[in-house]
């Protein structure tokens, strides 16, 4: 067993290299903390001249033994300092506690980071602890983020496709299907989990016949059901780029260096006025037919267990002054609530501040609008015809309540991996000399996890239409309510919900 706090391994013997056959060709894996790992898999052609803004392409088979102990690069972005980068990037990571045809269940992890920013080889993810303690298959992928992956560019012609990141981690789930079984894994058994950018992409994935028999429950970590963008939306944001650009041809678009693009994209978040949601997925009628609520609604994605939760107070990072101003706090609040009545604009805003306070209440109210009602709506919807259940993560440590933030956005990662030294866990555990209450809960969100990567169940309420049950992960776990009623009824009547249940295919 791993020491998710010390880094060390208990009573488990360090593994020989392994070389695994695929259907491309071997791969020779290495060792880490007790299992298997193969590092930068190859899964699809890379995206590079004319592939650049089209669907991904198959990945060619290959002579000999390829190495596979080094990450891939990870896509061209901004600021992205652990790794290098390349338009080569369509790679994949594999922790497996051994490559014998054991089936495991497999978990396959799509990382977040607003659809423009993040890797599948952020320390923060690595599956060397779930893997091992969970005797599953854990695997990491990366995909085309940004103006590569997830801005329309289709109107310039047959050279260019919307959704090519989409593409991408489908095609990446295609490779699993066909070659998990030689690293251990259970190609009829893959829970898909992602977080932020990559919940939302789970809860699209879970409704597309293109990723039907490709995944069979999904965990939806902090996801938005409502993030999408209509066609037209997105082809329009498309043109701005064109336009901020200077460009007129796809010939244009393709001959600009990847590093060039992802150069300019924080400046053109800025111009286009869309900032952290410049870059998302689109209703293009092709490959997402549908919004998920919608398509939920409408049968799609029958039969696929899931597991949706969010943080409890998502964006309450937005109480650090900076970052409150940058991203005007009260601008967003003010857009939230311009297209509901008089009674709606007045009401919400006051049952947030009698519940939870004139500050607190501002973030709840944001986290509710971004993250929290549309899970909740899809968890409903979904519930009419499969099995849902709902949790909520509250634990803090003492720097989280001392920094104001809480339970923000992505601090339930280090708890569902086990890799408490990486990414958010150095910050959260900085002023705590006892780590016994987090590792307490830390395993019971991961053997939740792992228990419904097994058999698609879990013990607490399922969700249905007029209740919505979470299991909520704090110092002493209990079920509730996943949104409190008061707050809950507020939207019942309001444009946000109506919206969020209308089929806008192909718009």
């Amino acid at each position: 067993m791993y020491d998710i706090f010390n880094k060390k391994w208990k009573g488990m013997r360090r593994v020989r290299d392994a070389v695994v056959g695929t259907t491309v060709g071997k791969v020779e894996g290495d060792s880490e903390n007790g299992v298997y790992v193969w590092r930068g898999i190859p899964y699809a052609e890379a995206p590079k001249g004319d592939l650049r803004f089209i669907r991904t392409r198959k990945i060619k088979p290959w002579e000999g033994v390829r190495e596979a102990k080094n990450f891939g690069f990870c896509c061209p972005q901004p600021n992205h300092k652990n790794a290098d980068m390349d338009e080569d990037c369509l790679t994949l990571n594999i922790w497996s506690p051994c490559a014998d045809r054991k089936r495991r269940p497999v978990l396959f992890f799509i990382h977040g980071g607003s659809f423009a920013g993040g890797t599948g080889s952020e320390d923060a993810y690595n599956g060397a602890y779930l893997a091992g303690y969970g005797d599953v298959v854990v695997v990491t992928c990366n995909y085309r983020i940004g103006i590569l992956g997830f801005l329309d560019f289709s109107f310039l012609g047959q050279g260019c496709d919307a959704n090519c990141g989409l593409f991408d981690i489908i095609e990446a789930l295609r490779w699993v299907h066909d070659n998990i079984d030689a690293f251990g894994g259970d190609p009829d058994h893959v829970t898909v989990f992602g977080q932020s950018a990559g919940g939302t992409a789970t809860s699209v994935l879970a409704t597309l016949p293109a990723a039907q028999g490709l995944l069979h429950q999904c965990i939806v970590m902090s996801g938005g059901p409502t993030l999408l963008q209509g066609k037209e939306e997105g082809q329009r944001t498309a043109q701005c780029f064109l336009e901020f650009m200077h460009i007129d041809t796809p010939e244009q678009l393709r001959e600009i260096p990847a590093g060039k693009l992802a150069g300019t994209q924080q400046a053109f978040c800025s111009a286009c006025g869309l900032g952290a949601g410049t870059f998302r997925i689109s209703v293009d009628g092709g490959l997402v037919p549908d919004y998920p609520i919608p398509a939920a609604a409408a049968g799609a994605g029958q039969g696929i267990p899931m597991l949706i939760g969010t943080t409890r107070e998502e964006m309450s990072f937005l109480h650090i002054p900076p970052l409150a101003k940058i991203i005007d706090i009260g601008g967003i609040m003010e857009a939230g609530v311009s297209h509901e009545d008089e009674a709606c604009r007045e009401c919400i805003p006051k049952a947030y501040q009698e519940r939870y306070g004139k500050r607190r209440g501002k973030t709840m109210m944001l986290t509710d609008m971004v993250f929290r009602m549309g899970s909740v709506w899809f968890a409903q919807t979904r519930s009419l015809r499969n099995d849902v259940w709902m949790y909520r993560f509250d634990y803090e440590t003492a720097a989280m309540k001392v920094s104001g933030l809480h339970t923000f956005h992505s601090s339930d990662i280090p708890f569902v991996f086990g890799n408490f030294g990486a990414g958010m866990g150095k910050l959260i555990f900085l002023l705590t000399p006892s780590v016994k209450k987090a590792k307490k809960v830390a395993k019971e969100i991961q053997d939740d996890f792992l228990a419904f990567a097994r058999n698609g169940k879990l013990p607490w309420k399922k969700c249905t239409q007029g209740s919505v049950p979470a299991k909520c992960y704090r110092r002493e776990c209990a079920v509730m309510p996943m949104v409190e009623p008061a707050i809950l009824n507020q939207y019942e009547s309001t444009h946000f919900k109506k919206t969020s249940f209308s089929s806008c295919a192909g718009k």
